[in-house]
């Protein structure tokens, strides 16, 4: 490998390299293509049953009937692919945007960019939470720690310096460096150790593998009924080859198929819905758990503010080049914070110059420590510069002014974050010295204040969530008065702050106590965050709670569902999160929650609506059977009824819109299941309507003595026009279909048109109607029927003003 030099390749060379290499990838995913999930859907056991159902029908069954049930499943098959294409591209893609990004040096700026296109030869910019993105060899060192647990296991970082290797999927855990990618993709060590995995399929949710089980109970409803009702109707001298059509056929449109499905197409679409929105769901079980979100414990910086940090002012006033210049000699000349990039942009206004010469150590923030120390070796000696928290810093210097204590506090009252500068002039021998030993005696230099001003939309957004009964409870690292300050002013109660040394005098059971009272938390580490998390979790809340450093790991992984953010974040915090907030903004966080509300209501109407017309279908044979009466439907009728059903639990509801009140309702309980004794109660209700519906039209078609087939006709019209009424009804719990929106959901307006339009043309096209063996209709009899099925299916809207 030729030494590519410190300003690394070029975007020409690196797309050469690129071409040569291929993509820095350990597997290269299976493309999500059409026919391999058509290939895998007809491997299911449901669909194999169908078939078997479509076989023994074509043995019993005329020619004709044979090609339409096998056109159904074709239909059938080719609508759940669609549906089911349409999703797993959706979490491929999501998994595109939530790619983790990687520091690099090309043509002699640092940038980042996709950590595929990392190649070899390219100069790696190591920070503390960096992900490595290849095998390498360092260039640079400055007090380098890496966290190799990822290959070797072991738990504590190891230090390395200046012509080390380093491998793909380690971390920085202290220090910072350059090094020089080596090999990349498969060629890296974890590369060869993964070569033999292959690409793992990410596990079900819980959701997924509860609707899987009950798909799997209701198989065997789906079979008792079909085969009792076939046997009870032989039994009561029906026809035994038209008794077996009819029970082949209910065992078609009867068994949930579908169900699984749905569950994918409603997180993954609107995981990609809420991408659009910089949301980034990284998986499935985010998605799941973000609807039942009581608690979001937020950063404050950048997520409640707008990380447009700038110096507002420097104490002492008639030194402010002195402090800059101090405060310079700690900021990282290659990716600054957003503090250092102020300090930065201030320093440049005013000609203050930075230190020039070697860094011999460097400390960043972490591990209680709240300010970054860096020793340097100049002409005329070494100088350590210090700057963090103000409060600490003083703690280590030889004076502090009352005056710069003075002001602190006024800063820090008006919402300003402030940071003290230090330097410490030290003698050549102490240069092998640790830094936490030479950090005494500082001289202070001053005081830097900076603003961040609270998002514009953050206070509404705030009064929204805690409308919708989720709590906000802010923790930051700031100064109890700033966080205070910007508390209050973003509308969150701050008659009480908890700082962090307070939070370490409580036990468990007194902080499970104080979090319920406490919503502001300052001067606090990581740590204290994941114990925050643990003690709401004790209180039975479900929590999310946003990350962004390396040690933020533990409270991302510990909550229902860790967020990073997507600006600021590391990649160790990106990598332990199941979300990434690209804009690190409390209200795409809040918009999260709710869109999570939104899915599960979504899945919740179509699993309803789904259940309960396979519950009508299946009254509407029994009670005929029963009664000894002629059935409503002949078993190709069914058949087709199945199409109808399917396309819109799969398809009409998954495009519902949200409802009105999604951010206004109080949180549902994390415990209660999806379909509890409520929903029972609700899906054996509208079931019964549809029944009733059915029957009514069945009924009058008998009372004029129409022939068979036109009164299966009436009740076929009856089914179709109940089935579609209820459809709509039921996509809101709560709402009049008028006020929710009646046009609102296309793909809902446009299955409805296409459910009329066939029952029209099945009754009055003459090929369609032979092949379905229906009768003409006359208009009249199909109106009454129509009538009689949206009379009896209304019960089901008029209840909700009984639910409000």
């Amino acid at each position: 490998m030729n030494p590519t030099g410190a300003r690394g390749l070029t975007p020409e060379e690196a797309q050469a390299r690129l071409a040569r290499f291929g993509p820095n990838r350990l597997f290269t995913p299976a493309p999500v293509r059409f026919w391999a999930i058509a290939a895998e859907e007809i491997r299911e056991p449901m669909i194999l049953l169908l078939l078997v159902v479509g076989v023994f029908y074509s043995l019993w069954g005329g020619l004709g009937d044979a090609l339409t049930i096998f056109v159904v499943i074709l239909l059938l098959v080719a609508a759940e692919v669609g549906n089911e294409f349409r999703a797993k591209r959706a979490i491929v893609a999501l998994e595109r945007i939530a790619a983790p990004k990687a520091q690099v040096r090309r043509g002699g700026q640092a940038v980042a960019v996709d950590t595929q296109t990392v190649v070899p030869g390219d100069v790696l910019l190591l920070l503390p939470g960096t992900r490595l993105a290849a095998d390498a060899n360092l260039i640079s060192t400055v007090n380098l720690g890496i966290d190799e647990a990822a290959l070797s296991g072991e738990s504590l970082a190891a230090e390395k310096v200046a012509g080390d290797a380093v491998y793909a999927g380690t971390a920085v855990a202290t220090g910072e460096g350059e090094a020089e990618a080596t090999a990349t993709g498969g060629a890296t060590r974890l590369g060869q150790m993964a070569a033999q995995l292959g690409a793992v399929k990410p596990p079900k949710t819980p959701l997924q593998l509860a609707m899987k089980a009950l798909a799997g109970k209701l198989v065997w409803v789906a079979v008792f009924f079909s085969v009792a009702i076939p046997l009870i109707g032989i039994a009561r001298g029906g026809d035994f080859r038209e008794m077996i059509l009819t029970g082949l056929s209910l065992a078609f449109a009867t068994i949930p198929e579908e169900l699984p499905i749905i569950v994918t197409m409603v997180l993954g679409l609107g995981s990609f819905r809420l991408s659009r929105q910089k949301f980034l769901v990284k998986r499935l079980r985010a998605a799941e758990t973000l609807g039942d979100a009581t608690v979001i414990l937020t950063d404050k910086t950048g997520t409640l503010t707008e990380s447009r940090m700038r110096v507002v002012a420097v104490y002492p006033r008639e030194q402010e080049r002195a402090v800059l210049a101090a405060a310079l000699g700690t900021v990282s000349p290659e990716v600054p914070d957003a503090l250092e990039q102020a300090v930065l942009e201030r320093a440049r206004a005013l000609g203050a110059a930075a230190p020039q010469g070697d860094i011999l150590g460097l400390r960043h923030p972490g591990d209680g420590r709240r300010s970054k120390a860096v020793l340097w070796r100049h002409q005329d000696g070494l100088r350590l510069h210090l700057t963090g928290a103000p409060e600490e810093i003083f703690a280590r210097c030889r004076e502090v002014p009352p005056v710069l204590r003075e002001q602190l506090e006024s800063e820090a009252g008006q919402g300003h974050r402030c940071v003290a500068a230090a330097t410490h002039a030290l003698d050549a021998r102490e240069a092998g010295r640790p830094l936490d030993e030479l950090e005494q005696d500082l001289e202070l230099v001053g005081l830097i204040s900076f603003a961040d001003p609270p998002r514009a939309d953050v206070r509404e957004t705030l009064a929204q969530v805690a409308g919708a009964g989720i709590r906000t409870l802010m923790v930051s690292g700031d100064y109890p008065a700033t966080a205070a300050a910007i508390a209050r002013e973003v509308g969150i109660a701050a008659d009480r702050v908890l700082t962090g040394e307070e939070l370490d005098r409580l036990d468990d059971t007194a902080l499970a106590q104080a979090v319920r009272e406490v919503s502001v938390y300052a001067r606090a580490t990581p740590q204290h965050k994941y114990r925050l998390v643990v003690a709401l979790q004790r209180n039975g809340e479900v929590v999310v709670v946003t990350g962004d450093g390396v040690n933020d790991a533990l409270a991302l992984k510990a909550a229902d569902v860790g967020v990073a953010m997507g600006i600021k974040g590391t990649d160790v915090a990106k990598e332990a999160a199941q979300a990434v907030l690209a804009d690190d903004n409390y209200a795409t966080l809040a918009r999260g929650v709710f869109e999570g509300r939104h899915f599960f209501d979504n899945l919740r109407k179509g699993v309803n609506y789904y259940l309960a017309v396979k519950v009508g279908l299946i009254a509407i044979f029994l009670l005929p059977v029963l009664a000894g009466l002629p059935l409503p439907f002949l078993p190709i009728q069914i058949i087709l009824l199945e199409l109808f059903m399917d396309l819109a639990a799969s398809a009409g509801f998954v495009a519902e819109p949200a409802e009105a009140d999604i951010a206004s309702r109080q949180p549902r309980s994390a415990a209660a299941a999806l379909i509890d004794t409520s929903a029972v109660r609700i899906i054996l209700f509208k079931g019964g309507l549809l029944f009733a519906a059915v029957m009514a039209a069945y009924g009058w078609a008998s009372w004029r003595e129409l022939p068979p087939v036109a009164v299966q006709g009436c009740a076929f019209a009856a089914w179709m026009v109940g089935h579609v009424a209820l459809a709509f009804i039921s996509r809101s719990d709560r709402h009049w279909i008028v006020r929710h929106g009646l046009f609102a959901n296309p793909v809902m307006n446009l299955w409805a048109v296409a459910a009329i339009g066939f029952l029209l043309l099945s009754i009055y096209l003459p090929p369609l109607r032979e092949a379905l063996r229906f009768a003409p209709v006359a208009p009249a009899d199909l109106i009454v029927s129509a009538t009689l099925a949206l009379l009896l299916v209304a019960p089901a809207g008029l209840r909700k003003a009984f639910v409000r």
